[in-house]
């Protein structure tokens, strides 16, 4: 959590430097956004973990179905990560008008509401992300960070920058044209993602306004492990009716776990050492299924309506990657409106600012010992004119969600349709692939 001091204190640092003029004015730009909240004494109470995660279950399944739809007749599996998507654009909603936060709301998967209703949702949000920077991974396996560039041609408002690092987040103000700016963008995307995530840009943004990032790395043990020398080759059954080999892992023995399970559906709910961690996994007992098939289950993501029961999990060794832009999925979950507004972030800075790009690169490795996940977003703007027993083996396509329990935060979900057989990694989106996923 973060203490009061720390709020007022940050707030006195850049008062020192600033005119009381130049602050008036700046008060009046910022009026009507986020940063008034940011800069209070009294941050907001966390999202209540059920509403999060009722949102971040519709905005990872939204996506996956996006991402479908635009690699249409592809097999690519998919993997993305709401939870990074949501702390960057609740922290940019700090200077959001009032069209961009209703459809930043919307994107990131919460019900229709008053536009008051919205700003305390996104509030809460900002707070739930604010307290995972704070912790810094002292108190479980999780890190998150966020960080903000802007280019000094944005003339970004004092008060703004103030909210913005009262909110949690790392605020710079750089040459974006430079490549040393950039260098130094992806060099903190590699040290908070412990290196799985070496880059986030390749190239340095033309005309950029501000490059918004968050990154996020997890690392835990399974509560129960799966026997490494049970591991063994066997049969995944992918779309069109092709088999391939892939090393299947095995529990010593048959337990109690959380299934749920339908006509059609299966899904477990695997819990890690830290117990505030699990991961839900849901396949088919029929035939494969594609992406879209998985739409009346979306909702067992969240991890509700499971229940103990006998069974044992037969589940694949895996490793994905994956790279992708999302701002035509985005889009289509509703940003665009918001995002094409003449006056969008103006809490932020006098130069009218429109997002151009989203880009996420995630990497996800599981094994018999455990589970290591991590992820990278970065918004970039340009400026612009104004009960039975149950035996579950997943040897077929699947969906899977990776939560943070107590927060409501989905740190990586996607849909995994085809398996290679060896190797450890692959790249999605049709860019290359490794040979155990692609």
């Amino acid at each position: 959590m973060r203490a009061k001091t720390l709020l007022i204190g940050a707030a006195a640092i850049l008062l020192v430097g600033a005119s009381a003029p130049a602050l008036a004015r700046d008060a009046q730009k910022v009026s009507q956004t986020g940063v008034d909240h940011a800069l209070s004494a009294e941050p907001a109470a966390p999202l209540e973990p059920r509403t999060a995660l009722a949102a971040q279950a519709k905005l990872a399944f939204g996506l996956v179905r996006r991402l479908e739809q635009a690699n249409s007749g592809a097999e690519n599996n998919i993997v993305v990560s709401p939870a990074s998507i949501a702390a960057v654009l609740a922290l940019l909603d700090l200077g959001a008008d009032n069209r961009l936060r209703t459809a930043v709301h919307r994107t990131l998967g919460f019900d229709r509401k008053s536009l008051r209703s919205a700003a305390d949702e996104l509030d809460g949000l900002r707070t739930t992300i604010a307290r995972l920077t704070a912790a810094d991974g002292k108190n479980g396996p999780l890190t998150v960070a966020n960080t903000i560039v802007f280019d000094p041609a944005a003339a970004p408002y004092r008060l703004a920058l103030m909210g913005l690092r009262a909110a949690g987040a790392d605020v710079r103000v750089e040459d974006l044209s430079k490549r040393d700016t950039l260098q130094r963008i992806n060099e903190w995307v590699a040290a908070r993602t412990k290196g799985l995530i070496p880059t986030i840009l390749d190239d340095a943004p033309l005309n950029g306004g501000l490059v918004a990032l968050n990154a996020l790395h997890f690392k835990d043990r399974w509560h129960i492990p799966f026997d490494p020398d049970a591991t063994a080759p066997a049969p995944f059954h992918m779309l069109g009716g092709r088999t391939i080999e892939v090393p299947m892992m095995h529990h010593h023995e048959p337990g109690k776990f959380l299934f749920r399970q339908d006509q059609r559906f299966v899904a477990i709910d695997l819990p890690y050492e830290n117990a505030g961690f699990s991961i839900a996994i849901i396949t088919t007992k029929d035939k494969p299924a594609r992406p879209r098939e998985f739409a009346r289950v979306a909702g067992w993501l969240g991890g509700d309506g499971f229940s103990e029961a006998e069974g044992e999990l037969v589940v694949p060794r895996f490793s994905l990657s994956g790279s992708a832009e999302l701002l035509a999925a985005l889009d289509a979950l509703g940003m665009r409106r918001g995002r094409l507004s003449a006056t969008a972030f103006h809490g932020l800075s006098p130069a009218p600012q429109t997002i151009a790009r989203v880009v996420q690169r995630t990497e996800l490795r599981i094994d018999e010992v455990g589970t290591e996940a991590a992820a990278a977003t970065s918004v970039t703007t340009t400026r612009s004119m104004p009960i039975d027993y149950v035996k579950m083996v997943v040897d077929k396509p699947f969906v899977f969600a990776l939560r943070d329990r107590e927060t409501g935060l989905i740190l990586i979900s996607g849909y995994v349709g085809r398996l290679w057989s060896g190797g450890a990694t692959a790249r999605l989106g049709g860019t290359s692939c490794g040979r155990t996923i692609c």
